[in-house]
């Protein structure tokens, strides 16, 4: 089965899309002030090899981190299988000086050959793995020996209460992350510990989580996207083995 004829998924990519101008009107308000992109940028450079890298964005969204490290040199493809995002990702490459490659492509079986990256990023996309053991065994094929696999997450939905409902985004976000889909997804209600040990199992070595104590600290101080609430993310890096 295609990841788009996946009943869940494609729930999933519907919401996805329906909200991205909204969603990424949010993020672009957000990296306005210096500070979000210096400290984004700290994020992502002080865990990715040294110099310039080929960088896999998966489950880029619209686009913005994509942008950000293409803007220091890297050569970065971004994926996402919610067309919505990648429109709003396509509608800011044409000022830029060297713009990332968007493809429709799915996070769980990237499209491309073995040993492609240097380093694979990913911003809030663990959570809504629809098949995480799958992921994490195609991104360590995908990366080179030595190469750098780095994500940043936070327990959104912690315990196993109702997701709430009452705006009509809620509603649709409620609708297509019901309990059975929540069954699927390794990472949507999954602790730091847990991770870091299905990163172990896959082959990874290094694995370590930092906490994002900076980014809780703007996101008090800027705002956080509606119907959210600041909370503590972590980054978690590894290494494919050399």
């Amino acid at each position: 089965m295609t990841p788009t004829a996946d009943p869940a998924q494609a729930r999933w990519n519907d919401y996805w899309t329906r909200y991205a101008a909204e969603y990424d009107e949010h993020q672009l308000c957000r990296l306005a002030h210096p500070e979000e992109r210096e400290t984004w940028s700290r994020v992502w450079t002080e865990v990715l090899p040294t110099g310039t890298s080929t960088i896999l964005d998966a489950g880029t969204g619209s686009g913005n981190m994509a942008l950000l490290l293409a803007g220091s040199g890297h050569t970065v493809t971004g994926i996402d299988l919610a067309t919505g995002m990648l429109e709003q990702a396509h509608t800011k490459c044409a000022d830029h000086p060297d713009p990332p490659t968007f493809l429709v492509g799915d996070a769980v079986d990237p499209p491309f050959a073995p040993g492609s990256f240097d380093a694979i990023i990913s911003r809030y996309l663990l959570w809504t793995l629809r098949d995480a053991s799958t992921a994490l065994a195609r991104w360590f094929e995908l990366l080179c020996p030595g190469g750098v696999l780095v994500a940043v997450d936070a327990p959104w939905f912690r315990g196993e209460g109702a997701l709430p409902r009452g705006t009509e985004r809620q509603d649709h976000f409620a609708s297509a992350y019901d309990a059975e889909a929540f069954e699927r997804l390794t990472f949507g209600r999954a602790g730091t510990e847990q991770i870091i040990a299905e990163w172990e199992a896959a082959g990874f070595v290094d694995v370590r989580a930092d906490p994002l104590t900076e980014v809780l600290e703007l996101d008090r101080a800027n705002g956080v996207a509606p119907g959210h609430s600041p909370q503590l993310q972590q980054r978690f890096s590894a290494r494919r083995p050399d």
